[in-house]
């Protein structure tokens, strides 16, 4: 891929949305699925979550990053880098998505607003709702006004494995600046840059253990080092780190570096972390 489309301000989102608006989304079916497991007496939460564009032109090199989250001590996955974003609420979100069917939040209007993503009306309402859900948390997280957005397409959902949980991640520009305001549920916001994850030095595996698995066993995950500017280290990982690469496959090609003898990095989750997100 010609990384230069990274710095490409008024290139970049059209590239985008061009890129998503061939991938078969399947909301739907697991939106359904999920739908269907819970009326059989399973628990299973659905989420949606914006994974979001930011030119950054105050720097060097101006390019586009993508602005995440870090999960404060308050809450559950504390320390954990996220996209802005959380739970369904169907009531709310669903009045919410009829205003963005409307054009009342005109976040799925302009040339890069990919509204029709998918051919079946029941994946576009979905798409809507879970963009819904993803705008009002952002708002509620860092201050992300909704009329400073542009919806550029879906990204497949994203079934947790220590969780009954499935995300549904939407992928948007802020055209403007603006202000962060930080909730209590948010340390601090990171603003990685995208070409940053075509270098293989920046990739590592992180070892994971639990107090409900054996000392001897460990689950790996590929995971990206970030530095924080003051000598220490954010570690980006799990479902975040599966979007955000999904994504960058979907643009580039497939062209992601293969991590050349990555580092290990070792990671003990408590019980409190899993539990409090049953």
């Amino acid at each position: 891929m010609d990384l230069s489309l990274f710095h490409q301000k008024d290139i970049f989102p059209g590239f985008v949305t061009d890129k998503l608006s061939s991938l078969s989304i399947d909301y739907k079916e697991k939106y359904n699925s999920t739908q269907k497991a819970n009326q059989t007496g399973s628990f299973y939460r659905k989420a949606g979550v914006v994974l979001l564009l930011k030119y950054k032109s105050n720097q060097d090199k101006p390019e586009y990053v993508f602005q995440l989250i870090k999960r404060s001590e308050k809450v559950s996955q504390a320390g954990d880098i996220g996209c802005p974003g959380g739970m369904l609420h169907p009531r709310l979100d669903n009045i919410l998505s009829y205003f963005l069917k409307l054009g009342i939040i005109p976040s799925m209007q302009g040339e890069n607003a990919n509204y029709n993503q998918s051919k079946d009306k029941e994946t576009n309402f979905l798409i809507r709702l879970f963009l819904a859900t993803a705008l009002r948390e952002a708002w509620e997280e860092v201050g992300l006004n909704p009329f400073n957005v542009v919806f550029l397409g879906a990204l497949p959902s994203y079934s947790l494995s220590l969780f009954a949980r499935t995300i549904f991640p939407v992928v948007c520009v802020t055209p403007k600046h603006f202000e962060y305001k930080l909730s209590s549920e948010v340390e601090k916001v990171l603003e990685i840059p995208l070409s940053f994850f075509f270098n293989s030095a920046n990739y590592a595996i992180l070892d994971i253990k639990t107090s409900q698995r054996n000392d001897l066993d460990s689950m790996l995950y590929e995971c990206l080092v970030i530095p924080d500017g003051q000598g220490g280290e954010d570690i980006l990982w799990g479902a975040t780190f599966k979007i955000i690469t999904t994504f960058l496959s979907i643009i580039s090609d497939d062209c992601l570096p293969i991590p050349s003898a990555p580092r290990t990095i070792k990671k003990f989750l408590s019980t409190n972390y899993i539990s409090k997100n049953r």
